[in-house]
């Protein structure tokens, strides 16, 4: 396991040489736009609400432009006199679950989100195109951004910063921000030791515990008016900091947060590439979002599963493995599209998958027997459907209550993702 991921390094090290000139383009400043995304299965829109811009730009300075798209949203920034691509991020969101869900068949829905940039020098262009479930790109938005001209906010300090792992530079690691929700000022001890477990379970975990010079942990020292967590299907509504809520996109177990500029905004107090949400409650529930944001409840047997398996999704852009619990997503994986998460495939274009790392005997698909148990293949069976669409292995954390048993291909995804914000 060592070497393999010592070779995974390298590979990581080699496939990241795009650098940029940051200085030629950008401020050490952040631009963060808030924007409302809007519709249903049949339509979306994209309202931008305000800027804000403060800070330091804390994300990577080499890795400006992404490789491949791995999200269902694309934001990009040209340069406007050149035309030259300065900046691109891919990502997921909530909206894009809940078109495809009943209700969003029937109701238009109202969704927070945002992205952040690097301040530039001039001014610049910037475009979101959203990706369908059929990898078809539609324009939503194009904008102007002038650092001379448009009017914005000031980004606002105001909350505590707690150092729990620090392995680099800010430029030079993934960022990792906690932020409690839920916790009253009489759960200050409780807060404190969770942001110590939450952290061992993270650091115990591979492949973070082998990179750990290039990770940083912290958290937002902040309270909520009221101790607990939202559950509206048992009635309970708490006044908390972020208002975190079970039974999103009618999912009882889904933790989710809606107001996202809020939390972005309690964010702006850290460096932070990725937001987890740690939620003061006994209830079994979490989420996690490509390049967007994750939850996970604090107290229960398998709290050190959810946070990492949440991770996954949000750092990895890895998808969920099972197809036996119940979800509220319809038909994620449609016939005859390869899906862009990289542990998953259906055989459309597995050549971009994990073809290569299969051994040359292993057959496609791959039987789920005793004697394959352990063994790297292609597993019928994930994306929450049990026909169609595979798997690299048959037990992953992906797909299983299974801590710290991530499988090669997602190890893969994981170090390839540390190492993007990395120098």
């Amino acid at each position: 396991m060592k070497r393999y991921l010592f070779l995974l390094l390298l590979f990581c090290s080699a496939s990241f040489v795009f650098a940029q000139n940051f200085e030629q383009f950008f401020e050490n400043k952040t631009v963060r736009i808030e924007y409302k995304h809007i519709g249903n299965s049949q339509m979306e829109k994209i309202e931008v609400e305000n800027y804000r811009v403060g800070g330091i730009w804390e994300g990577t300075v080499t890795h400006l432009v992404e490789p491949k798209r791995m999200g269902g949203l694309q934001f990009e920034v040209f340069d406007a006199l050149s035309g030259q691509l300065i900046y691109s991020r891919s990502y997921d969101c909530l909206f894009n679950e809940y078109r495809t869900t009943e209700r969003g068949e029937k109701e238009v829905g109202t969704f927070e989100e945002c992205v952040r940039f690097p301040l530039p020098k001039q001014m610049v262009k910037y475009k979101f195109t959203s990706y369908d479930r059929h990898n078809v790109p539609t324009e939503l938005f194009q904008g102007v951004f002038d650092p001379q001209s448009t009017a914005y906010e000031p980004m606002r300090k105001e909350y505590k910063v707690k150092n729990l792992h620090i392995g680099a530079k800010v430029n030079d690691a993934l960022d990792i921000l906690f932020i409690p929700d839920g916790y009253a000022k009489s759960d200050k001890k409780k807060m404190q030791e969770d942001f110590k477990k939450f952290t061992s379970y993270i650091m115990n975990c591979s492949p973070y515990k082998e990179m750990a010079d290039h990770v940083n942990i912290r958290a937002i020292e902040a309270y909520s008016k009221e101790s607990g967590i939202t559950n509206p299907n048992q009635n309970v509504y708490k006044n908390t900091l972020l208002n975190c809520s079970y039974n999103v996109i009618d999912l009882d177990r889904y933790l989710m947060c809606l107001q996202v500029w809020k939390m972005h905004a309690i964010a702006d107090d850290a460096p932070y590439d990725f937001i987890v949400l740690i939620c003061n409650s006994d209830k079994y529930g979490g989420g996690g979002i490509y390049n967007f944001y994750c939850t996970v409840n604090n107290v229960g047997d398998y709290s050190d599963y959810v946070i990492v398996h949440e991770m996954g999704h949000l750092i990895g852009g890895l998808a969920d493995e099972y197809y036996t619990s119940e979800v509220s997503v319809r038909d994620f994986y449609p016939e005859g599209i390869e899906p862009v998460e990289p542990n998953l495939t259906t055989l459309v274009d597995f050549d971009s998958k994990w073809k290569n790392m299969l051994d040359a005997d292993t057959p496609i698909p791959t039987p789920a027997t005793k004697e394959n148990k352990d063994k790297l293949g292609v597993y019928e069976g994930g994306g929450y459907v049990a026909e169609g669409v595979y798997r690299p292995m048959m037990d992953c954390t992906m797909h299983k209550i299974m801590y710290n048993r991530f499988c090669p291909v997602c190890l893969k995804a994981l170090q390839e993702a540390i190492m993007f914000y990395s120098k």
